[in-house]
């Protein structure tokens, strides 16, 4: 059971403490992740002030997925101009594999994919970095089934730049217990001291979390007290009612994006009139994803009589051979129950490649609800 510790010690000062000992032992060696939501937001704003205070220069990345919003793409701009002295814009706008959760025919998306300059979604940056800075010989990949992807180009990228300090604006307060484990179960050692809010990375460099405590209003709070620009869509989605887990600025065909594709043309029709250009399928994700109830998988389609057997059908009539053998095998090492077969079909239906809906994989709790009333009764 996760417990909480009060110390006295605000969550914006515990993170300027441990912004200040990053720069004490990395000083320029730091690079601040963006994405344009507001959690990156407070966090490159709080190492910038930092930096400038000591009249650093620290970087500030961006991996471009090209499929974004425009207000995202406006506010990392915004972003990388706040403090120009203190900054090294590493806006990365390379060729990799992103996971495409609208269409089933084409599972993946490659952006910014060479030749195809026409269909993109905006130009490159001219000050972009436009090729791998890394030895394209030698670059690694996790799996090579579904080719060189989002997480591939940061390992890479990182690789590029040893012992230095990666910040990343990763939240555990008031998210699920995986994202506690994620930030403490590797604790990295800086100059003698365990640093239980990072991970150890290879070449002496390290991943940090330093505004890992901090919740969804102590965000708000902090970028209204700096008065600091934030990307339009939180407002679009806060006046449609978005619960808080559901705002969300991120990649517009991931599959955790669903809602955003249904609200796009609302939000920003001009992004949405150049998506349906750049993929197939769009205009169908858009009306389909309407339905909530299709891509969360909360009701069984009435022509089958399990999940199981609905499970199978998805297996059998999937379009991409590659795609269809992952999840099989996938799924062979997960329990044969309801529970578990509804879950497996949300990741058929969302093209879940990258298992990041991961499946509770647990006997069926209504079985045991069962059995407790049977005895009862």
């Amino acid at each position: 059971m996760l417990r909480q510790h009060f110390t006295g010690e605000s969550v914006r000062d515990a993170a300027l403490r441990r912004i200040r000992f990053v720069l004490d032992h990395f000083g320029e060696r730091t690079i601040v992740s963006v994405s344009g939501g507001k959690d990156s937001t407070v966090l490159a704003h709080l190492a910038l002030t930092e930096a400038a205070a000591r009249g650093l220069r620290i970087g500030v990345f961006l991996l471009d997925e090209e499929v974004l919003y425009e207000s995202s793409v406006s506010h990392v701009d915004y972003l990388m101009s706040l403090f120009p002295e203190a900054t090294r814009r590493l806006w990365v706008q390379v060729p990799f594999h992103l996971t495409n959760a609208t269409s089933l025919t084409e599972g993946q998306l490659r952006a910014w994919e060479p030749g195809e300059h026409k269909t993109w979604m905006r130009p490159k940056k001219a000050f972009a970095i436009q090729h791998p800075p890394w030895d394209q010989a030698k670059a690694t990949i996790r799996d090579r089934r579904k080719g060189f992807g989002f997480y591939d180009v940061i390992d890479n990228f990182e690789r590029c730049y040893p012992g230095h300090a990666f910040l990343v604006g990763l939240r555990a307060a008031g998210e699920s217990p995986n994202r506690w484990r994620a930030v403490t179960k590797n604790p990295v050692t800086i100059a003698g001291t365990k640093v239980f809010w990072g991970t150890a990375r290879e070449g002496g460099s390290a991943t940090l979390y330093p505004i890992y405590d901090w919740n969804f209003h102590d965000v708000w709070r902090y970028v209204s007290d700096e008065k600091l620009k934030y990307s339009r869509v939180y407002d679009f989605q806060f006046k449609k009612g978005y619960p808080i887990s559901e705002m969300r600025v991120s990649s517009l065909i991931h599959e955790r994006s669903f809602r955003s594709i249904v609200d796009l043309p609302e939000f920003e029709p001009k992004t949405y009139a150049r998506l349906t250009k750049r993929i197939k399928g769009i205009a169908l994700a858009q009306e389909a994803g309407k339905a909530a109830k299709l891509f969360r998988c909360r009701k069984l389609p009435k022509n089958f009589r399990s999940w199981i057997s609905y499970r199978n059908f998805l297996l059998s009539t999937h379009p991409d051979a590659k795609a269809k053998s992952l999840f099989e095998a996938r799924f062979a090492r997960q329990l044969l129950n309801e529970f578990v077969a509804r879950q497996q079909c949300r990741q058929l239906v969302l093209g879940d490649i990258e298992n990041n809906l991961s499946v509770e994989n647990k006997p069926d709790p209504r079985d045991e609800l069962i059995r407790m009333y049977e005895e009862i009764l």
